[in-house]
């Protein structure tokens, strides 16, 4: 976990996305759920956001502007090993999303329910971390 203990007293979501409305979505269903919600558009600015948070897990999209979410995983795993890793991506097809290697069970397709979102979560926390990315 990142930041102080004062600061973690309840499970915090680190979501990342360029689009302002799946972010909000997102976060409203967290917050709903009992989770703590922080926002970030990518990945540079989700990388200023986890200095100094309580952070147990980060919900990023795969492709985005300026940094996307696999860059943004190879720094979380550099920095923060223990920190919990969700993929989010509207385009299975695509090449990026294909040469990630990522773990199917850390993969949540857009669009998504509510129900799926809570449970993807769920599973990913309370799950033993070995990294996202197999390999």
């Amino acid at each position: 976990m990142l930041g102080s203990e004062s600061n973690c007293n309840r499970e915090t979501i680190l979501v990342v996305d360029d689009a302002e409305a799946v972010r909000r979505v997102v976060c409203a269903t967290l917050l709903q759920s009992g989770y703590r919600c922080l926002e970030a558009e990518d990945g540079k600015d989700a990388l200023d956001r986890l200095a100094g948070e309580c952070v147990q897990l980060v919900l990023t999209d795969i492709i985005m502007p300026r940094m996307g979410g696999a860059e943004l995983a190879g720094h979380v795993a550099r920095r923060w090993p223990e920190l919990r890793i969700i993929f989010m991506s509207g385009y299975p097809d695509d090449p990026i999303v294909h040469s990630m290697q990522v773990l199917p069970a850390l993969l949540l397709q857009k669009p998504f329910t509510a129900g799926a979102l809570m449970a993807k979560i769920r599973q990913v926390l309370d799950t033993p971390w070995g990294g996202a990315v197999d390999g």
